[in-house]
């Protein structure tokens, strides 16, 4: 998944008529001459096509609601379960169907028969929130089974055994890979590495007392005494930035 400040943002559409696909694909042709946008597009004839090997690689997706088979309300919620940043705009024949849209935290619905100015609206609207969230969010995973979680929902990445393992709020992924990496990845992002095991995400430090620092899970983790000085200094500066 990218942001406006790379080089495309990546646009599914997903509808069971193939007519309404067209119109929004014409429109994003449209838009793209009258806009500084570049984009990939990708169409699905329904929702069971799109969440077939899903990876988290769109920033907006615009689904028909009522839809044969997975309609689109089960289909966002597919989605939702593993990918928490994607924007979705509902697509639909009757507005009733899109006022539950807040359950998939959806951003809004168009109306059909769509008008370009009804289109132009709502993909301004979702592109300015990808410019401000920065897309805040990394994919994590092996490289057939990724899913994107937010920066701040990760409490720390662990590396043991040329694995890893990222601990979330909610869960810990393991797959192969290098804490480098990562630490490269999130290098502005207010992580520091306490060790040569250990990536700590500061928000989540809740306590750094000797050598361990005891995360907001309860996890207590070993902090080398190379490092504990940067990690004292790092957290003041974090704690001092977020001071009003």
């Amino acid at each position: 998944m990218r942001s406006p400040a790379s080089t495309s943002v990546s646009i599914g559409i997903v509808d069971d008529n193939p007519r309404d696909r067209e119109v929004i694909s014409q429109y994003l042709k449209q838009y793209s001459h009258q806009h500084p946008l570049q984009y990939q597009e990708r169409q699905f004839e329904d929702g069971a096509a799109l969440l077939e090997n899903y990876q988290s690689n769109f920033d907006v997706i615009f689904l028909d609601i009522q839809m044969e088979g997975i309609d689109g309300m089960r289909t966002a919620a597919a989605i939702r379960s593993v990918d928490s940043s994607v924007i979705i705009i509902f697509v639909t024949k009757t507005a009733q169907y899109a006022t539950t849209g807040y359950t998939v935290q959806a951003q809004s619905y168009l109306l059909k028969p769509i008008t370009y100015f009804a289109f132009e609206t709502e993909l301004s609207r979702a592109l300015t929130q990808l410019k401000r969230v920065e897309r805040e969010s990394v994919l994590i995973g092996s490289a057939t089974a990724q899913r994107r979680v937010d920066v701040a929902d990760i409490i720390y990445i662990e590396s043991k055994r040329h694995k890893l393992t990222v601990h979330t709020l909610e869960h810990q992924v393991t797959f192969n890979g290098t804490l480098k990496a990562f630490e490269d990845l999130l290098a502005t992002r207010n992580f520091y590495r306490s060790n040569s095991g250990y990536l700590l995400n500061l928000q989540h430090v809740t306590a750094l007392e000797g050598e361990e620092s005891t995360m907001s899970n309860g996890d207590v983790l070993k902090v080398s005494r190379s490092r504990k000085k940067g990690l004292m200094e790092a957290l003041a500066d974090y704690i001092a930035g977020t001071l009003p």
